[in-house]
């Protein structure tokens, strides 16, 4: 599971904020999942499965509670894949496309082209340097 698909599910986001001010008895997530989104213990506990098989947190049996916690590297994943999305942002190229639509056509679809080449009326041209 990428870290996007967990980050992506709202219980299993508000479970890694919960996770993300330390470690929390399973019972006492759990309680405030139910309460917060409406869903029954199941549905708190598929989420706690797939978070446990992806090994994106630990459990610490001691009975008659588990408490989970998160994994550092469930945060340093997190945080590689905000950089490299950050890298991506600043080095970004993209389409020559107009986005207001009160102006009509794209100029590149006027062009006959899909926006590439150098043009500096173009806002993402920046004069050959990328």
């Amino acid at each position: 599971m990428h870290v996007y698909e967990v980050m992506a599910e709202p219980i299993r986001r508000r479970i890694v904020e919960i996770l993300a001010s330390g470690e929390h008895y399973a019972g006492d997530i759990e309680q405030a999942i139910m309460v917060e989104f409406g869903v029954g213990r199941s549905a708190v506990q598929h989420h706690f499965k797939l978070l446990r098989d992806h090994e994106f947190v630990h459990v610490h049996d001691e009975w008659p509670q588990h408490s989970y916690r998160l994994d550092d590297h469930f945060i340093a994943l997190l945080e590689r894949h905000a950089r490299m999305l950050k890298r991506r942002w600043k080095r970004r190229i993209g389409w020559r496309v107009n986005t207001d639509p009160l102006r009509g056509a794209s100029i590149a679809s006027r062009r006959g082209h899909r926006g590439r080449g150098a043009d500096p009326d173009d806002p993402w041209w920046r004069g050959g340097a990328v």
